[in-house]
C-alpha cells in the first residue's frame, strides 16, 4: 500500500510539474509573441480647381466703372477643399475674338485687388460660389470697339484640402 500512495503522489507531483510547466510556458509565450510587417499606399494626387466668373448682370461693365463677379470653383477632387484666397491669375486679359477684330486692343479691364481672402468649404466633387465685390474694373482708356465685348480675366484660387 504504502508503495502504491508512493506511486499515486509521483503521479500527482509529476502531472502538477507538467501543469505548470504547461500554462508557464503559455503565459509566456502569450507575453513573448511578436510580429513584424509592412504595408503602402498611394497618395492621392490633387486635380486643380477650376474657376469661372461672370458679373453681375444688373452692374454692367463701362469706362470707369466697376462691377462684382460670381466666382464659381469647381472641386473635381475625392476629398473636400477650402479655398482660402483667390488671385489675380498671371496673363493678360484676354478678348473674345469678334470684338478683338473690331479693333478692341487696350480692353483696361483689370481685378481692382491682386488677392481677396474667401472661406468657402467645397465637398468633393462639388461645386461653390461666392461674390467678389468691385473685383473687376474698366478704365476710362478703353478702346471704344470694346463695347459688348467678352473677357477673359485670368484667376486663381488657393487653399487646402479638408474642411474643419
Amino acid at each position: 500500500m504504502l508503495k502504491a500512495l508512493s506511486r499515486r503522489r509521483a503521479l500527482v507531483a509529476t502531472a502538477v510539474a507538467g501543469t505548470l510547466v504547461a500554462t508557464g510556458g503559455a503565459a509566456w509565450a502569450m507575453w513573448r509573441l511578436t510580429g513584424f510587417g509592412s504595408s503602402s499606399t498611394t497618395a492621392s494626387s490633387a486635380i486643380d480647381l477650376r474657376l469661372t466668373a461672370k458679373p453681375r448682370p444688373d452692374r454692367p461693365l463701362y469706362p470707369g466703372a466697376r462691377t462684382d463677379l460670381t466666382v464659381t470653383v469647381e472641386n473635381p477632387n475625392p476629398f473636400p477643399v477650402l479655398v482660402t484666397a483667390v488671385h489675380a491669375g498671371s496673363g493678360p486679359v484676354t478678348v473674345d475674338a469678334a470684338h478683338r477684330a473690331a479693333g478692341c486692343v487696350n480692353s483696361g479691364v483689370s481685378p481692382t485687388r491682386g488677392r481677396s481672402a474667401v472661406s468657402l468649404p467645397i465637398a468633393a466633387r462639388s461645386s461653390a460660389s461666392f461674390l467678389l465685390l468691385d473685383a473687376i474694373r474698366m478704365t476710362d482708356e478703353s478702346d471704344s470697339a470694346c463695347q459688348g465685348a467678352t473677357f477673359g480675366i485670368p484667376l486663381t484660387a488657393s487653399g487646402r484640402s479638408g474642411v474643419d
